[in-house]
């Protein structure tokens, strides 16, 4: 039993061993994180409502030209100016898309800044060639908010 006492060959392989295998394990370790991380950055992308955001701003592009041609057309059989007309329209656009944007549980504002035409001010004769709008969108973790958009409006 002596001998084996005095014998120290042995502590060097055991020592050799129990580091290989930390290291391994801290390997192992990092391997898994960066794993996680990937995983989780790839799904923060995946979640960002871009689309949602691309189609309101698409939406509200095309429907200020639909309104504008209403505004002309409604001009013509009322007493109201067209941006009266126009600005009421818009008014009923973005009340319609807060509701259909609630029942999917997010939040949309669209308010009309102002409408400009082809000499900068506006009187009943002169065409709508450009209108500002404010968009702001939220879903509970994404709030986006284009503070003015510009529209221009080409029919």
């Amino acid at each position: 039993m002596e001998s084996l006492k005095k014998d120290t060959r042995g502590q060097w392989i055991a020592l050799s061993g129990l580091v290989l295998s930390l290291i391994l394990i801290g390997l192992a370790a990092l391997a898994n994180q960066a794993l996680i991380a990937g995983y989780h950055s790839s799904n923060a992308v995946l979640e960002f409502p871009k689309e949602n955001i691309r189609e309101l701003n698409s939406h509200t592009r095309d429907n200020a030209e639909i309104l504008k041609s209403l505004s002309f057309e409604i001009n013509n059989s009322t007493n109201n100016t067209v941006p009266v007309i126009f600005e009421q329209l818009f008014d009923n656009y973005s009340t319609q898309m807060e509701t259909l944007y609630a029942a999917h549980g997010e939040t949309v504002d669209i308010s009309l800044v102002s409408i400009n035409s082809n000499n900068g001010t506006y009187n009943n004769n002169s065409d709508i060639d450009v209108i500002f709008v404010n968009l702001t969108y939220n879903d509970g973790s994404t709030h986006y908010v284009s503070e003015p958009e510009v529209i221009r409006v080409t029919k």
